[in-house]
């Protein structure tokens, strides 16, 4: 059934609850499992750090990925709990342009994504996982 899943993986608790998910997935289905986690650039604002702390941009971006580094290796360590090797991939860029660059990369055949719930009737679907489903060209797994 699908073969190749990626797992769009950042700190919210929706996305823990869809690694859980793709694991199983993957492990029953015995699919490859890729983890892709993005790194949105800083605003534009923080540039003004730079001024009152030299060199605090570099500071806050090196904080960032070393969190989201770890975000993964933690993912990691509960797939090969369950038996699986995982390819993880850290991009920085637009959200939903990178996974979905990352899904026509990989060849995924399925995405398993965190959906937060948003109170306004227009964002009902979520706006990551919306804007993704109409550009990805797989089938979505959106967990709450």
């Amino acid at each position: 059934m699908y073969s190749r899943i990626v797992i769009a993986l950042d700190e919210s608790p929706q996305a823990k609850r869809a690694l859980a998910t793709a694991i199983e997935l993957a492990k029953s289905l015995g699919a490859e499992l890729r983890l892709i986690t993005v790194s949105e650039p800083l605003p534009v604002y923080a540039a003004l750090i730079d001024s009152e702390i030299p060199g605090g941009r570099q500071m806050l971006l090196e904080e960032r990925n070393t969190f989201y580094r770890n975000l993964q290796n933690e993912a990691i360590r509960d797939a090969a709990a369950a038996g699986l090797v995982v390819q993880a991939k850290i991009v920085e860029g637009n959200e939903v342009q990178s996974i979905v660059d990352h899904i026509a990369e990989t060849g995924a055949d399925l995405l398993v994504i965190g959906r937060r719930h948003h109170a306004s009737i227009g964002n009902m679907l979520g706006r990551t996982v919306h804007s993704v489903a109409e550009k990805a060209r797989c089938s979505i797994l959106a967990v709450y």
